[in-house]
């Protein structure tokens, strides 16, 4: 089975791909064939240069459209992307920390299309879904069952399915800018609408597999087996919402 592992890291965000790709590569679908698609402002990186990797050159664009935008840039890819059975997009700071199979996610048999991951700070509470009717992200005019808020730093599903969706997302943001909208959560917000118009074709991953090393999530850490962390970083160096350009 040939998977595509998308990682966009610009600035900074470069720096963590030697990390993430040891661990991606040492616990993550170690059954499958893995190809790494890099989407970055310094291909010349010398982390870049190992196997398995392809690389897509994009420019550095400040808070929020860096990850607003993230369904375009995936697009520059999608004839490569087409070519695998499998594509799954990892945040650049979210590491595997322990060992899973893909038939976890990717079962035998299966028939779901997408699969995501419920975030760690909204388990049994409503998530913030986009409330703007404005908005092509908006989630609340359909009776959707919103029982689960997906984070956006773990996704997936078959290449034709993701394909799809990226392509639809795109035009989303596009449509939203074209009108001086932003959703508040930006790309979380359209993917999160996305999987609750397709909900039966997805399954939604416990949130293990997105646990915040941050201090206050004690009872998560103790609840759900940890699978994959979302590394701590400094505020000054790794701005999320202050559009500083790092």
């Amino acid at each position: 089975m040939k998977v595509g592992i998308i990682f966009i890291g610009t600035k900074l965000y470069a720096g963590f791909f030697k990390g993430f790709y040891e661990r991606v590569n040492r616990y993550f679908m170690n059954d499958a064939d893995k190809t790494f698609f890099v989407f970055t402002d310094q291909p010349d990186h010398p982390y870049f240069n190992v196997n398995n990797v392809k690389i897509h050159n994009i420019e550095h664009l400040d808070w929020p459209y860096i990850t607003l935008y993230r369904f375009k840039f995936m697009n520059q890819a999608a004839k490569e992307l087409s070519e695998m059975d499998y594509v799954v997009f990892i945040d650049a700071d979210l590491w595997p920390i322990e060992e899973t199979k893909k038939s976890e996610i990717f079962p035998e048999g299966h028939t779901h299309n997408f699969f995501g991951v419920q975030h760690p700070g909204f388990i049994g509470q409503p998530g913030t879904f986009e409330d703007n009717p404005e908005s092509k992200a908006y989630a609340y005019g359909n009776n959707y069952d919103i029982s689960n808020y997906w984070q956006g730093c773990f996704w997936g599903g078959r290449s034709s399915s993701i394909l799809e969706m990226i392509s639809k997302l795109e035009s989303w943001v596009d449509e939203d800018l074209s009108k001086e909208i932003i959703a508040k959560w930006h790309d979380e917000s359209h993917m999160n609408k996305f999987f609750l118009m397709n909900k039966e074709k997805m399954i939604t991953l416990h949130p293990g597999f997105a646990l915040p090393e941050v201090s206050g999530y004690e009872r998560i850490w103790d609840a759900f087996p940890p699978r994959m962390i979302h590394l701590d970083k400094d505020p000054n160096d790794f701005p999320r919402f202050e559009g500083s350009g790092k």
